[in-house]
């Protein structure tokens, strides 16, 4: 049966076989979405194809045979579409962002800041480390009444503990690890409690005409591109995550800093001269973190359109260059940088998301120079 979604004629929906599960045809190619599970998985046209004949009663051999070839990959390809049409997702990683809502601990206020309506008591540790502690959170507004999560950290024989609501949330943290470990709580509270569709690991920035989200794996410049962008013309929205209301298509500003790796603050030095006296924090990995807290005027104060989505990466010695995605490759890039859909979306919020894509240009950017990258955008998008 095939059903017309509505607003966005490019996009067509199969009912399936399997209940509360639908195969959406973008272009050539499509995207499995089950209500039931609140999954979804993309497939090229060869995968549509087995798809929809496994859909319809053929069986693996049959398929295979009708193919005229076999192999190792194939049959895994194959295999993977086939449970796929039976409502068997992909084993897929756990969401480390989210966390749980515990009840309140009575404890001694250390500061007080609310974000997104989010009302968090946060306790870190007085003496040596307390301005490192400060640094993720420290021009957040204060709260507008009683915090709902108590963030405490804990020394022991063995690091610090960071615990929310009196459940460890990360243990054996090193002392210059402790304002990261912070951060990574505030920022897994804005996951599991904040409102919105769909959430970004990426940064976005915006000016009066666009909201460009910056979307790509660790190591990829995003955050030093968007250091950049911030320093010339464009307003803050979020460095992460960039949270997105679907009605509106609208990312909520966030009132936390940007953090840059070590081997871009050479770059960013002419844009943002403070950089280098910034305070130092250390990952897990032992990368050396900065946070840039860029003036009021350069952020954002209300929500902003998010109008393209860019998957930026940094190439030495190579010329910038651009490649248009299709709806479905873009779905796959962000789904592989950590997107994540709120717990409420169904079936009409999930082809809400799929217009969405479908209407907001995508491109991958490769570029050696941020100037360069700033130009390709401002000309482009």
């Amino acid at each position: 049966m095939k059903e017309t979604v509505q607003q966005h004629p490019a996009v067509q929906c199969l009912t399936t076989a399997c209940n509360e599960q639908w195969l959406y045809i973008v272009g050539d190619e499509g995207v499995v979405y089950s209500q039931r599970q609140s999954r979804f998985a993309g497939l090229d046209a060869a995968g549509v194809a087995a798809y929809q004949a496994f859909d319809a009663g053929l069986c693996i051999d049959d398929l295979q045979e009708w193919r005229g070839q076999s192999s190792t990959a194939a049959d895994k390809r194959l295999q993977t579409i086939f449970d796929l049409s039976r409502g068997q997702f992909p084993a897929s990683q756990a969401d480390e962002a989210a966390a749980t809502h515990y009840p309140l601990l009575e404890n001694r206020q250390i500061a007080n800041v609310e974000i997104l309506g989010i009302r968090m008591l946060i306790e870190y540790p007085h003496g040596a480390w307390e301005i490192l502690s400060r640094d993720c959170f420290r021009n957040c507004h204060p709260a507008s009444g009683p915090a709902f999560f108590h963030i405490n950290t804990q020394q022991e024989k063995d690091g610090w503990i960071i615990s929310i609501n009196g459940r460890t949330f990360y243990s054996c943290l090193r002392d210059e690890q402790i304002g990261l470990g912070l951060l990574h709580a505030v920022r897994s509270l804005l996951y599991s409690q904040a409102e919105y569709d769909v959430a970004f690991h990426g940064a976005m920035v915006a000016d009066d005409q666009r909201g460009i989200l910056l979307c790509a794996p660790r190591e990829s410049g995003k955050s030093t591109l968007g250091a950049h962008l911030v320093a010339r013309q464009f307003q803050l929205v979020t460095d992460e995550p960039a949270l997105l209301q679907l009605d509106t298509a609208l990312v909520s500003p966030l009132d936390m800093p940007i953090s840059l790796k070590e081997g871009s603050w050479d770059v960013l030095h002419e844009d943002w001269p403070h950089l280098p006296d910034a305070l130092v924090h250390v990952r897990s990995d032992a990368t050396k973190i900065r946070m840039l807290h860029p003036p009021r005027e350069r952020k954002a104060h209300s929500p902003r359109r998010l109008t393209h989505i860019i998957f930026p990466e940094y190439f030495p010695s190579s010329p910038t260059r651009a490649e248009e995605l299709t709806p479905v490759r873009t779905i796959a890039l962000l789904n592989e940088g950590g997107m994540l859909f709120a717990a409420h979306i169904d079936k009409n919020k999930f082809e809400q998301f799929l217009q969405f894509i479908c209407a907001t240009p995508a491109c991958l950017l490769g570029y050696s120079s941020l100037e360069e990258a700033r130009k390709f955008i401002l000309s482009q998008c």
